[in-house]
């Protein structure tokens, strides 16, 4: 039996031509859901791939706040023990690094 025929008893349906009008009826149907799910299709791979590069941009800065937070924090350490150090220890710092090196010159 072909489809013209399960159509016409499926339907009741009295000629092969009402039965083949059905059948094509129902295939441009499918047709056009098949081409809405193709297009819904297409946009959800694009909006998932914006998504995607908008997750890696995001975890990237992410990443880089969390190294110029630990640099901050080991810049702010180094001047908390400036600080405490005391003063003598400061002003030798200094000294060191405004004091002239002499230069010796081999013989």
């Amino acid at each position: 039996m072909d489809l013209v025929e399960e159509r016409e008893d499926q339907e009741g349906i009295n000629s092969k031509s009402e039965a083949l009008r059905s059948l094509l009826d129902e295939y441009q149907d499918l047709r056009t859901e098949c081409d809405e799910l193709r297009k819904e299709s297409e946009e959800l791979r694009t909006t998932t791939e914006r998504l995607r590069n908008e997750k890696r941009l995001i975890l990237q800065d992410r990443e880089e706040k969390k190294e110029l937070v630990r640099y901050v924090e080991d810049e702010r350490t180094a001047e908390q023990r400036w600080r405490q150090a005391g003063l003598g220890t400061r002003l030798s710092g200094r000294r060191s690094l405004s004091t002239p090196v002499p230069i010796v010159t081999p013989e």
